[in-house]
Order: C-alpha cells, then structure tokens, then sequence
C-alpha cells in the first residue's frame, strides 16, 4: 500500500481547495498511526514485548514522518472564527478566506490570492499613471508603473486602472474610514455571495458528582450571508489641471478618491438604509441596542459621559467588549465644552472608549419636536463585516468630456455590510447639541 509522504503534501496545489488539502494531509496523519499500529500488532501476535531490530527501524520511519506530517497540518490550520465559506444557491465550496483586520492589508491579500501581481516596494500610482496618459511622458514612473502602463487597456474609449492600483487605493480609503479605523473586519469576497459562520449558542459547563452523567451541550452555529452591491462615481478634471500640476497631482488624485469612498463607507455601515441597492447599516441591523432618550431626545448638557458609560455596560451585558465610539463632531465639541456647577470643565471618567468623530452622522435627525439630534454608536466593531469584492475598476475616459477639454475617472466597486452579532453594537438616538 502506498503511503504520502509528508515531502509531497508541504504545498498546496493550486487546483484544489485548502480544506480539500488539509483533508488530504490529515488521511496522510492517520495512514501513519495505522502503519505504527500494525507493527506492534504483528509484535503482539508473535507474543513478543519488544520489537525486532527491523520493526523498529519501520516504526521509528513513520513516526518521523508523522511528525513532519503533524507540522504541516499545524502551521497552516485556520481558526474556524478567522475563517469565511463561499455560500450562493450551490454547495458551498471549499475555498476558506481570511478576515482582514484593520493592520492586515487588502493590497497583500489581493497579490496573495492571484488577483494583483506582487510587485515588491514598487507602488502603482493611480495619479503617475493619469498624467502619463495625458501627457505622454514616462518620466518619473517606476518599474510597477511601467508595467502597468503595458498592463492597461484602452479599449471603448477608456484606459482601465490595473489591479494593483485599485487595491491601493482601497487600503487608502480603509486607513480613512472612521468605522475601519474602530476596528471594522474586511471580508475579501472572491464571489457575490459569502456566508460568514457565527457562533450563536455555546455548551456551559456544569458542576457534577462522583458517577453521575456529564452534561451534555452543543455548539449553535449559522451564518450571516455578504451580497455584492455595486458603488459608482465619476471624477472630472481639466487637461490643464493635470498637465500643470505636474507631479503634485500624483499624491492629490488618490488621496482625495480615497477620502471620498471612505466617506461614503462610513455613511453606509453606520446609517445604510437596507433598501436596495443600498446595504444596511449598524442602526438598521437587528439585535442593536437602540437607547432613547426620551420623546424629544436629550442635551450632552443632562446626558454627559453618563451616555457613554451606560451604552458600554449594555453592550458587556450581553458578553461583548466594546472597543470603540463613533459619534458626530458637535457631539464632540459638546463633549469638550461640559462644565460643571461652578464653570469649571469636567475632566472626562476614567475607562471611556476612544471616540473617532465623523461627519458623516447628521446633526439634523428628528425626534419628537427636536429636529437637530444626532447619534451616537458605541461598539465591539470587528463584529462589523464589510465585504469587499476583489477587483474595484478604475477606467480614465478619454473621449467623453474631450470637446470639454476634460478628463474623467470612473470608479467603482462592490460590497456589502453585515454583523456577526448586532448585540455588540448600541446607538444612542435623540444627542442633542
């Protein structure tokens, strides 16, 4: 009978899923138990306590390949909670996909998985690559860039951005964002569906007596389901801008595409209405915790850090930990400016949460009679799922606007928002000034 060796398992082949391969590695694992095994049987059959000099050289063979065996499998085992499966219509697929925190960067990934080339230090430059399309001059681009220049199509009227340059500038707009920077979960999404497992119920231990029945319990587990929905926007810009700007546009171009897809990210995952083709935010998700302050709301004047405190202790209530607040820049303003009985200012308690201000909250949302309350969201934001679809486009129009003397950049990508437990997640309603 042939037995895998470990040498033929130490990679994963391209054609096959990782649980695929770990399965295949694991049979490998226990053909070497049953082959140690069936050494010290034949032992035991001939009544002998001791192996011969022979059945230890075999023995000792497969123990040491078990161990190498043991090491594969270790070093590339995934913790089922980093982990998402493919779902749609079909059987799910095999393929398992990490969840990238907010150090994690999309741009690896992408190279990582075949959608981008990894390019080493050299960085493509979406705002390098513009001006050589209008300008004509190569001077100035790197080694990356002049591979994407190669790279790029020009077909239908458009110059179409390379893959490259489309995951930087979504790492750009995640190191922006307000809720990425609380710590949101990306979920690259090599599908327009991903079901996300979840654990929803867990066994308890329990206390027992001398012979008497352990207790029994089960893991609950579901999934939440990411639909691709599409984003789109559409830049113009002068040839003269771009043509004088020379080379400040290079730096301008990405960071301000980038703020405005950061912006919108944050608007979406917090206030997203759910009606399509919008995704529904963290106000709109079931299980969040919705405090009231009253039929009209209430001040920061009355509310103070007693809000923060109290949405805190709501959400570890439900055995989640809280690591951050988003909230509006007047309610932080309004924050700075408490003070006490005698005009002093009140230095903030001890154990508050980092607060990332965002004007994307409106100041302006009615309650009752008040018609100028905002909101404020408190949470354990890596239970914050946002999938991104691999491969956002980029394509720089070339004919459209030229009667106007213009340029334009249009973009788009896909993704969608979801919780893994909207219990980790409460928003105060009716904050005013």
């Amino acid at each position: 009978m042939h037995i895998t060796l470990a040498a033929d398992l130490r990679e994963q082949p391209q054609n096959i899923g990782h649980a695929a391969w770990m399965g295949q590695v694991r049979q490998a694992m226990s053909d070497r138990q049953d082959a140690m095994q069936a050494v010290i049987t034949t032992a035991d059959a001939a009544g002998r306590s001791n192996l011969l000099a022979s059945e230890q050289r075999t023995f000792d063979e497969h123990q040491d390949e078990l161990r190498r065996l043991t090491a594969i499998y270790e070093a590339n085992q995934v913790d089922y909670r980093q982990v998402i499966h493919t779902g749609g219509t079909g059987p799910a697929r095999a393929d398992e996909l990490p969840l990238l925190t907010r150090e994690q960067s999309f741009t690896d990934w992408s190279a990582r998985h075949g959608h981008a080339p990894a390019d080493g230090q050299d960085e493509v430059r979406l705002g390098a690559l513009l001006r050589t399309w209008v300008t004509g001059r190569r001077d100035g681009l790197n080694n990356a860039e002049l591979r994407a220049m190669a790279e790029g199509t020009a077909t239908a009227g458009g110059h179409v951005v390379p893959a490259p340059t489309s995951a930087a500038l979504i790492d750009k707009a995640r190191s922006t964002a307000r809720v990425m920077q609380a710590g949101a979960t990306v979920v690259p999404m090599d599908s327009q569906t991903l079901k996300v497992p979840r654990l929803t119920g867990a066994s308890a231990p329990a206390w027992r007596n001398e012979n008497a029945a352990v207790a029994e319990g089960d893991l609950t587990l579901d999934s939440v389901t990411l639909t691709a929905r599409s984003m789109a926007f559409l830049v113009k810009m002068s040839r003269e801008l771009v043509e004088d700007s020379d080379p400040n546009i290079v730096g301008v171009i990405e960071r301000d595409m980038a703020a405005q897809v950061a912006l919108e990210w944050d608007r979406v995952a917090l206030r997203g209405s759910g009606s399509a083709p919008e995704p529904r935010g963290v106000r709109n998700q079931t299980g969040v915790t919705l405090i009231s302050h009253g039929t009209n709301g209430d001040t920061l004047a009355n509310l103070k850090y007693d809000m923060l405190i109290d949405a805190q202790a709501v959400i570890r209530a439900q055995n989640f930990e809280p690591n951050a607040v988003i909230d509006a820049p007047r309610t932080e303003q309004g924050l700075a400016k408490l003070k006490d009985t005698t005009g002093q200012y009140i230095q903030p308690p001890a154990g508050l949460l980092p607060r990332y201000p965002t004007n994307q909250l409106p100041i302006n949302l009615t309650v009752g009679s008040s018609v100028d309350t905002s909101e404020v969201y408190t949470g354990q934001w890596d239970q914050l799922y946002f999938g991104l679809r691999t491969g956002p486009m980029t394509i720089q129009l070339v004919e459209r606007y030229a009667d106007y003397g213009q340029i334009a950049l249009l973009i788009w990508m896909r993704g969608d928002i979801a919780l893994a437990h909207g219990e980790a997640f409460a928003v105060d309603l009716g904050v005013r000034g």
